[in-house]
């Protein structure tokens, strides 16, 4: 199993990323694009985990009095590692941030990077340096403003990952109402 427990993002705002990206998509059509069933933003990658049933309970403990909140779009970007990728960036969350917090210290993960939330929404290999610019110019004159209420996490597990991924529902958690 390849776990990750994440925020699934509500069908009428894949629908509106979807509506935004539709030019782009079709101008760049050797993008891999991510499919809008699989927008999700992920909260903590357990990896491969042989069984959700050990961690289900960590997860629980670490999400005890946690309540819901609001995600908010920020700015489209490009990111370059050993691919391009471009993404939807989130404004940082107090709620979210503490969340992560939690569940990092429950399972006992040290990560170096700042947490960013954020949407996945294309991969590409590495292009010429204009390319890349030009790719920059365009996510970064892309608007997608768009707001939701966060009740709940899901855990999600991953198949197919090498082509192109499924992921499954294992357990979704409620978050509290204020």
């Amino acid at each position: 199993m390849r776990l990750f427990l994440a925020i699934d993002i509500p069908e009428q705002v894949k629908r509106q990323i979807d509506n935004r990206l539709k030019d782009l998509k079709l101008e760049y059509q050797d993008l891999k694009w991510v499919g809008s069933e699989n927008y999700h933003i992920t909260v903590h990658f357990f990896g491969e985990e042989p069984s959700a049933d050990k961690i289900i309970p960590k997860i629980e403990e670490s999400l005890f009095e946690s309540y819901s909140f609001y995600m908010y779009s920020h700015e489209s970007r490009l990111s370059i590692k050993k691919k391009v990728f471009a993404y939807l960036a989130f404004s940082r969350n107090k709620e979210l941030e503490q969340i992560v917090s939690r569940v990092s210290a429950v399972f006992n993960t040290v990560n170096s990077l700042k947490y960013m939330p954020h949407i996945t929404l294309a991969r590409y290999r590495i292009p010429s340096k204009q390319q890349y610019l030009l790719l920059k110019k365009k996510f970064g004159k892309l608007d997608i403003d768009i707001s939701f209420k966060v009740s709940k996490l899901t855990l999600f597990d991953c198949i197919n990952y090498s082509e192109k991924p499924e992921y499954k529902i294992v357990k979704e958690f409620n978050l509290l109402e204020r």
